[in-house]
């Protein structure tokens, strides 16, 4: 498999995947004639292991969209899961978390709560499209 296929598997950035080999969490896989990096069904069990997903490889992607959303301008769509929705009345606080286990929180009306029947365990797409991010200390 290539690092494409192994990060769709199992719900990983590549960059992750890259910084992981790196910093030495996780051996790097051998290298093909092109220097690509092949993945075998032992190192994705091993990979599995790292993120505490112990068991067998499944044989296909568990998420069955894994192509970007078609349509949409916003290059940011991350894949994870509803892990909480607190609040009741016209806000609610969604909870995300990505196959690295960080997490996402959005805030978005009950109504559209409602309306993508959210809830937790659901597989979702947080779609992230800012003109601008505001750090301080």
């Amino acid at each position: 498999m290539t690092r494409t296929e192994v990060c769709r598997l199992l719900g990983v950035a590549p960059k992750s995947l890259y910084l992981w080999e790196r910093d030495g969490k996780v051996p790097s896989p051998p290298r093909d004639r092109r220097g690509w990096r092949r993945y075998s069904d032992a190192d994705v069990k091993a990979l599995r292991s790292f993120l505490g997903a112990d068991g067998d490889v499944p044989a296909a992607p568990r998420r069955a969209r894994a192509q970007p959303l078609d349509g949409l301008s916003a290059r940011n769509q991350l894949r994870g899961t509803v892990v909480a929705v607190k609040g009741g009345g016209v806000l609610c606080e969604v909870v995300m978390r990505l196959g690295d286990g960080q997490e996402i929180t959005s805030v978005i009306t009950r109504r559209s709560v409602e309306h993508l029947g959210l809830r937790r365990g659901l597989d979702v797409v947080a779609v992230i499209k800012a003109t601008e991010v505001m750090l301080f200390r």
